[in-house]
């Protein structure tokens, strides 16, 4: 669930974000007087101006409100056009992901102790840049930092809002000032909620929001509270980022403005070698750190936009709107999974065209309800990951496309990757998993009428389970798995179809779901009416989504942990990453969560994809391609990008 970072300052936001799921059924709504069916070239006439950034996504948004975007409406497709109009006290640098101011003008101070009135804080102060603007004119101040602060803690707003904001650790923030913002908690925080969480935080307007907010409070308890702010629409809501909300067509565009006002426009950054940073705004800020800038450059960019809007042309399918990139009608194409092989090869030769490949920042898997019987059975779940055979989709079935994992930290996040976590069924031939399975089961107190039999050779179940029933003698119901459509994704599809022939073979009855990926939403984090769901999460740098995804607090209505997982175990080791100030530490930590997590199967981590991307390099250069998560990772790219 991480999205990506917001202004100027590029980068990553420790946000967590939805993978998208398919099209196929997708919910859309019915186009209404000026708008524009799904799949068409729904873009203003304005895109065919030269300095007009084109760019096709795949699914509609949910919400223009970046409130709702944080908390019940974080997928990735809100987050790309949402993102990008906020500013943030700190972010991640291009490419190497140090952590660098952004609006704050240097580090904070550090943590200490204080006594209040009586109580006892942990207490650290920031200094911010003066003279950055919001589009309506305006000044970027300390006051809209503790606003947007403790409107998310007092109104204790749900999805993202509690990693960034958590109210077991923040209190309250004050300014000091106009330029001075001063931070107290509850307890000493841990890098995953203040360098890696509450400084990376959305900072909204207080002007134009406190009205809001305050007609919110009026509305009852806090569920209606929630939703009166959710469902505000912020038409005129002031940016400070490269580009201005100017319209959504529902179904089929949406469009952003250049901020001609944006305060970062010209800044100056640069990477070197010996792992110095610079970045340099006129007038406004001048920031070093990591040592002295100079010797060899890895990286030097200057901000935009040079771009006079973005339009975001919405298509029904990735066949649409990769038939769309080939005609020239986008210069990119943005997709979280990348492009398939058989999109890869449609794409092939194409002149004008640059494809690119990076590691991938996100994971897709397989979640169980741990509500309801036998999901939460350890044994069970088990069993069912014995029998999933990874390496014989991705490898025999998929072609190589993809890449089956074990961990919930992709391996191209090097710093965080445990490659030394339990793998549940590999290397096992079919027989084997078979076998294994079944002692799995039989152990845990499951009993069949029928036990399933494979053949001799070990190719095909020869005998299938019937009968199943669970450890309290009662017969293992009927499931479904949700995942998403191959109109969609193809990947998760398949893997969605040979789960349910392998479960069925054992005599587990279960039904792959393919429906689209609104409704998988609305069903496991709105409802929680599900029994497994296969869906994705776009990942963070710092891995403290381990906590968001497992930890038992997470587990309400639209939080992050729809299966209800429930360990006090697990628990102690998240609560513990929370807390850890020192980054080995941490490492170490995150490390352990990662195996508790490979052999407790919360979820079963499925696969991983590189990222293939293909742009109209003809028109438009980026000043790099080469970044974990690709070009779609970075939210910030559309104020980079300029025109040949």
């Amino acid at each position: 669930m991480r999205l990506r970072a917001p202004l100027a300052f590029v980068l990553l936001l420790p946000v967590l974000f939805l993978l998208p799921g398919c099209t196929g059924e997708e919910v859309t709504p019915e186009p209404g007087a000026g708008e524009v069916p799904v799949g068409t070239s729904a873009a203003p006439s304005e895109a065919a101006a030269e300095n007009v950034y084109r760019i096709g996504i795949a699914e509609d948004l949910t919400t223009t409100n970046h409130w709702a975007y944080l908390g019940p409406d974080g997928t990735v497709w809100n987050g790309y056009v949402l993102a990008g109009g906020k500013p943030a006290l700190y972010a991640y640098s291009a490419q190497r992901y140090d952590w660098v101011p952004s609006l704050a003008a240097d580090f904070p101070t550090p943590l200490e102790e204080e006594v209040v009135e009586g109580e006892t804080f942990w207490t650290t102060e920031v200094e911010l840049i003066e003279g950055v603007k919001w589009s309506d004119g305006s000044d970027v101040t300390a006051e809209d930092f503790a606003f947007t602060a403790n409107t998310a803690a007092e109104m204790q707003l749900t999805g993202n809002w509690p990693s960034i904001v958590d109210p077991e650790f923040f209190d309250h923030a004050e300014a000091d000032g106009l330029y001075r913002l001063k931070i107290f908690f509850k307890q000493k925080p841990g890098l995953a909620r203040w360098q890696f969480g509450l400084a990376f935080m959305p900072i909204f307007s207080k002007a134009y929001w406190e009205p809001v907010v305050a007609e919110a409070w009026q509305a009852g308890d806090t569920t209606e509270q929630q939703k009166v702010l959710f469902s505000h629409v912020p038409e005129g809501e002031p940016s400070a980022g490269g580009f201005i909300f100017d319209q959504w067509e529902r179904g089929a565009f949406a469009e952003k403005d250049r901020n001609e006002d944006y305060s970062f426009s010209g800044t100056e950054v640069a990477l070197y070698a010996s792992g110095a940073y610079s970045a340099t705004t006129t007038e406004l800020n001048e920031f070093t750190a990591y040592g002295e800038p100079g010797g060899e450059t890895v990286l030097e960019y200057v901000e935009g936009p040079f771009a006079a809007s973005t339009i975001y042309s919405i298509y029904g399918s990735q066949d649409a709107a990769v038939l769309a990139l080939k005609k020239g009608d986008i210069d990119f194409m943005l997709n979280p999974l990348g492009l398939s092989k058989g999109l890869q090869e449609q794409l092939a030769g194409e002149d004008g065209l640059t494809t690119i490949e990076n590691a991938s920042d996100g994971v897709r898997y397989l979640g169980f309800n741990f509500r309801r019987a036998p999901m939460d059975n350890k044994a069970f779940r088990q069993a069912v990951a014995t029998l999933i055979d990874k390496e014989f989709l991705v490898d025999t079935v998929l072609q190589g496309v993809a890449i089956p994992i074990y961990t919930m930290v992709p391996e191209g996040n090097g710093a965080w990757y445990n490659a030394d976590v339990p793998l549940i069924g590999k290397g096992l031939t079919r027989q084997e998993r078979v076998g294994r399975a079944i002692d799995l089961l039989k152990e845990a107190g499951f009993t069949w009428e029928t036990e399933p039999r494979v053949s001799e050779d070990g190719n095909f179940v020869e005998q299938r389970g019937e009968g199943l029933r669970m450890p309290d003698g009662e017969p293992v119901p009927p499931m479904e798995v949700l995942a998403p459509s191959a109109g969609y994704d193809p990947l998760r599809s398949t893997f969605a179809i040979w789960i349910e022939r392998w479960l069925s073979d054992l005599g587990i009855p279960v039904r792959a779901n393919l429906t689209g990926f609104n409704v998988i939403v609305e069903q496991v984090f709105d409802q929680q009416d599900f029994d497994m769901w296969i869906l994705g999460w776009g990942l963070s740098p710092f891995p403290d989504y381990l906590e968001s995804f497992f930890h038992s607090r997470h587990s309400a209505l639209e939080g992050y942990n729809p299966g209800g997982y429930n360990n006090p175990d697990f628990d102690r080791l998240a609560d513990g990453l929370l807390a850890e100030t020192d980054l080995e530490a941490a490492r170490q930590q995150a490390f352990e969560m990662q195996a508790f997590l490979a052999e407790d199967l919360p979820y079963v981590v499925l696969f991983d994809t590189p990222i293939v991307e293909t742009y109209r390099s003809e028109r438009i250069e980026f000043p790099y391609t080469d970044t974990w998560g690709g070009l779609q990772s970075v939210s910030g790219m559309p104020t980079l990008v300029d025109f040949r």
